[in-house]
C-alpha cells in the first residue's frame, strides 16, 4: 500500500494523461508550513476596483508640436474575488494599457494619468503591489531552466523561504499546474531552443507568479499562441484558481473559442479606450440583443463581438452612449460588476499586515541564488564553452608558432613588443565580446523580475560577474601557459606570474567593459559597434604605435584613461627589466644593450607593474559600478509607481456619475442627434430585459460614490488633500 504522497502523485499523473481533463486540486492540497504565506480563502477575497482611469500619451507631429492621445477614457470597473474577468477587444483597444495602469507597471514619465484603484475598501497603495501578480503575454523565462527551477527560484527570492519550505511549496505548485511530468525538462525558447510545449511553458510562467500566493492575478493574453486544447486547459486553471482559492483573476483575451469563452465569469469589452460592456459573460448576448445586435445561431459570440468592436467610430459612439444609459438603468442593479463595493468582504487589518510583513530574500540569499542560476546557465550551454576554448587554443598556438623562440637580439626586441601587444589585444577584445553577449539574452527576464521586485539590481550584476570569474581565470591561464613558453618570454616564476596576473586582470576588465556597454543598449548590435569605437583610440595612445612623449597637451588626458596603455606598460616593463644583455659579443652596432635601454627608449621608465595592478583593478570596479547603476535605473523604471494615487484629490466623474449629471432632455437630445445621423440596428433598445433610455427615471447615487469606508489618505505614498465632505463631481 503506497503512501499518501504516492497516491497523490499517481492521481496527478492520471490527470495529465488526458489533455482534455486538467487537474482540479483543491486548496487543501497545499502543504502547510510556518514559513509560507497563507493561501487566500473565502474570508479574504478581494474585489479589485478601478475608478475613472484616464491615460494619455504625448504624440509629436511633423512640426514638433506635442499633443496628447487618449488611450483610456475615464474607465471604471470591478473584478470580483472568486470570479474570472475577461477583458476583450481588438488590437489598440486599450487592454494591455488598462492592465498596466491598474497594476502600476505601465510607467511613462511623460504620460498623463488620472484615476484610482482599490482593493476592497483599501486604496491601492505602492506596498499592496506585492499582493498582485502580473503574467505577461510573452513567456519571459530563462530558457535553460526547468519549470521546477524557475518556480523554486521565484519562491526563494520573492518570498525569502528557506530551501526546504521552497521545495515543498514548489512541489505543490507543480502538482497544481499539472507540470509533474515535465518539471525537469528545460523550458526552452520558442523558435530558438527546444523544450517543453507551449502550454507547459505558459503554465510554468503562471507558476512563477502563483508561488507568491497573490490575492489578485492579472494575465495578459495567456492563451495567445496556444492550440484550442491547451487554451482551454489554461482557462480551466484560471477558473480553479478563482473558485477554489477565492483569488481575483483578470485576463485579457483576443478571440477565445466558445468553450474557453464559457469559462469566464465576467466580461469587459473595450473599443478604442471606451467600455462597450462590463458584466456577467452569460448576460452579454442578451445585452447586445437589446441594442439590436443579435448573435447569429451557431456563431461563436466572441467572433461576433470582435467584429462589432471594429465597426466605424460613429457606430461605436452609439454603443458608448448605450452603455452610459445602461449603467443608470434598473438592470444595472443586478450586475455584479456594477454593484457598489461597500458591502464587499473587507480584509482584516491583522491578516493584511501579516501578508505585507513577509519579506523577500536578504543579500546573501539573493547573491547565492543568482550565482547558482548564472552558473547553471553556463553549464547548460556547452557550445559557448567549447567555442571559447577553441578560440583560446587556436590563438595561443597560432601566436606561439608565429613568434616561436624569439631570440635575445636586436631583432628580438621588436618581436617581443609585437607579441606582447597582440596577446593583450586578443584577451581584451575576446573578453569584451563575451561581456556584450552575456546580458542581452537575459535582459527581458531581468526587467520582468525587476518589475516584480525580486532582487536588487546591484546584486544581480555582482553575481553575474562572479559567475564569469572562473572562466576569466581559466582561459587567460591556458592562453598564457601555451603562448608564454612557445614565444620564449623571460623564464622565471616572477616574470611569468606577473604576466599571467595582468592577463587575468585585463580579461576581467574586458568582460566588465563589454557588460557595461551591453546594459546601455537594448540591441546587442549597437554595443558591438560602440566597443571598438572606444577601444581603438585608447590602443593608439598605448605607446605601441607612437611614443606618448610626442602627444600634444590636449591629448595627454588619454594617457590616464588608456587602460590598454597601463596593461601594456605592465607586461612590457615586466619582460624587459629582466633582460640584462641583448647584444651579442660579435655585434658591432647595438642600439639596445639591455632591457632598461628599451624601456627608456619607449618612454616607459619609472613604471612598475604594481601600478598596472592598481589601475586595472580600480578601472574595472568603476566599470562594474556604472554597469550595475545602469541596470538599477532600468529596473526602477520598469517597477514604476502608482501614478494615479497623486491625482486622487482631483477626481473625475465616473460613467454613472456623468449620466446622473445629465438631464433626461440632454441625454435624449444627444441620442436623437446621434441616432438620426447613423443607421441604427432594428429593435434597438428592445424589450428583452435590458435597460432602455426611458428606464432612467429613477436616478441613483454615482457608482462608487460612497467613500465613507475608504481608507484615509494619510498613509499614502504621495500626500494629497482629501476632505470627508461630499464629492464635487466634475463633468467634462
Amino acid at each position: 500500500m503506497g503512501t499518501q504522497g504516492d497516491q497523490d502523485a499517481a492521481h496527478s499523473e492520471a490527470h495529465e494523461e488526458s489533455p482534455h481533463e486538467p487537474t482540479q486540486p483543491s486548496a487543501s492540497d497545499a502543504v502547510p508550513d510556518d514559513h509560507e504565506a497563507k493561501a487566500p480563502t473565502l474570508g479574504h477575497a478581494v474585489n479589485f476596483t478601478w475608478e475613472n482611469l484616464t491615460y494619455q500619451v504625448p504624440v509629436e507631429d511633423k512640426n514638433g508640436n506635442i499633443t496628447y492621445k487618449t488611450l483610456l477614457f475615464n474607465l471604471s470597473g470591478c473584478a470580483k474575488g472568486g470570479r474570472v474577468l475577461a477583458i476583450m477587444g481588438p488590437s489598440g483597444a486599450g487592454k494591455t494599457t488598462l492592465m498596466g495602469t491598474i497594476t502600476g507597471k505601465l510607467f511613462n514619465a511623460t504620460a498623463r494619468q488620472e484615476g484610482c484603484c482599490f482593493m476592497n475598501n483599501n486604496i491601492y497603495q505602492q506596498r499592496y503591489k506585492r499582493l498582485v501578480s502580473y503574467v505577461s503575454q510573452d513567456d519571459i523565462v530563462m530558457g535553460k531552466d526547468t519549470p521546477r527551477e524557475a518556480i523554486h527560484f521565484s519562491a526563494r527570492l520573492r518570498l525569502g523561504l528557506d530551501a526546504d519550505a521552497a521545495r515543498r511549496r514548489t512541489a505543490n505548485v507543480i502538482k497544481r499546474l499539472s507540470l509533474t511530468k515535465c518539471q525537469d525538462t528545460i523550458l526552452g525558447i520558442a523558435g530558438i531552443l527546444k523544450g517543453v510545449s507551449g502550454g507547459e511553458r505558459k503554465r510554468a510562467n503562471i507558476g512563477t507568479e502563483l508561488i507568491t500566493n497573490p490575492f489578485v492575478m492579472l494575465l495578459d493574453e495567456p492563451t495567445t499562441g496556444l492550440d484550442s486544447v491547451n487554451a482551454v486547459r489554461v482557462g480551466q486553471l484560471l477558473q480553479d484558481l478563482a473558485k477554489n482559492d477565492m483569488r481575483t483573476v483578470i485576463a485579457t483575451v483576443h478571440s477565445p473559442s466558445s468553450e474557453l469563452f464559457g469559462l469566464f465569469d465576467d466580461l469587459l469589452l473595450l473599443a478604442r479606450g471606451h467600455v462597450i460592456y462590463h458584466g456577467p459573460t452569460a448576460d452579454s448576448i442578451e445585452y447586445f440583443a437589446s441594442l439590436g445586435y443579435h448573435v447569429p445561431p451557431r456563431t461563436n459570440p466572441t467572433e461576433y463581438f470582435m467584429n462589432l468592436l471594429q465597426l466605424p467610430e460613429e457606430i461605436l459612439s452609439q454603443l458608448w452612449l448605450a452603455w452610459e444609459d445602461y449603467i443608470m438603468s434598473d438592470a444595472a442593479e443586478t450586475n455584479p460588476c456594477l454593484t457598489p463595493v461597500t458591502g464587499a468582504i473587507t480584509m482584516t487589518d491583522d491578516y493584511l499586515e501579516e501578508q505585507l510583513k513577509l519579506k523577500g530574500a536578504n543579500f546573501c540569499l539573493q547573491f547565492m541564488e543568482l550565482l547558482k542560476r548564472s552558473w547553471r546557465m553556463y553549464m547548460r550551454d556547452p557550445g559557448n564553452f567549447y567555442g571559447r576554448a577553441i578560440q583560446t587554443l587556436f590563438f595561443a598556438v597560432f601566436l606561439g608558432l608565429f613568434f616561436i623562440n624569439v631570440k635575445l637580439s636586436q631583432q628580438g626586441v621588436q618581436d617581443r613588443q609585437g607579441s606582447l601587444y597582440i596577446t593583450l589585444m586578443n584577451n581584451l577584445f575576446g573578453a569584451a565580446m563575451n561581456g556584450i553577449a552575456a546580458f542581452p539574452p537575459e535582459r527581458a527576464v531581468f526587467l520582468q523580475e525587476q518589475a516584480n521586485d525580486a532582487y536588487n539590481a546591484y546584486i544581480y550584476f555582482l553575481a553575474k560577474n562572479a559567475a564569469e570569474l572562473p572562466w576569466q581565470v581559466l582561459f587567460p591561464t591556458v592562453f598564457d601557459l601555451i603562448a608564454y613558453f612557445m614565444i620564449h618570454f623571460y623564464r622565471s616564476a616572477d616574470a611569468f606570474f606577473v604576466n599571467w596576473f595582468i592577463l587575468v586582470l585585463l580579461g576581467n576588465f574586458g568582460y566588465a567593459f563589454g557588460l557595461m556597454f551591453a546594459t546601455f543598449f537594448k540591441e546587442s548590435q549597437a554595443a558591438f559597434a560602440m566597443v571598438p569605437l572606444v577601444l581603438l583610440p585608447l590602443f593608439i595612445v598605448s605607446g605601441m604605435f607612437a611614443n606618448t612623449d610626442r602627444l600634444y597637451p590636449y591629448w595627454e588626458w588619454l594617457n590616464y584613461l588608456s587602460f590598454p596603455r597601463h596593461a601594456y606598460l605592465g607586461v612590457f616593463t615586466n619582460e624587459f627589466r629582466h633582460l640584462k644583455v641583448i647584444c651579442s659579443p660579435v655585434t658591432t652596432s647595438c642600439t639596445y644593450p639591455n632591457g632598461d635601454a628599451v624601456i627608456e627608449y619607449m618612454g616607459f621608465q619609472g613604471w612598475h607593474y604594481w601600478q598596472t595592478f592598481v589601475s586595472l583593478i580600480v578601472y574595472q570596479i568603476g566599470l562594474r559600478v556604472i554597469g550595475a547603476t545602469s541596470l538599477y535605473y532600468q529596473g526602477r523604471q520598469r517597477r514604476g509607481k502608482l501614478q494615479f494615487v497623486k491625482n486622487l484629490s482631483k477626481r473625475v466623474a465616473s460613467p454613472r456619475a456623468i449620466a446622473s449629471a445629465r438631464s433626461n432632455d440632454e441625454l435624449s437630445d444627444a441620442n436623437s442627434t446621434l441616432i438620426g445621423s447613423i443607421a441604427t440596428p432594428s429593435n434597438a433598445y428592445g424589450s428583452t430585459g435590458a435597460a432602455t433610455p426611458s428606464a432612467h427615471s429613477s436616478r441613483r447615487q454615482p457608482f462608487y460614490a460612497d467613500d465613507s469606508e475608504r481608507a484615509t489618505l494619510s498613509s499614502l505614498d504621495t500626500p494629497v488633500t482629501y476632505e470627508e465632505s461630499p464629492i464635487d463631481i466634475e463633468v467634462e
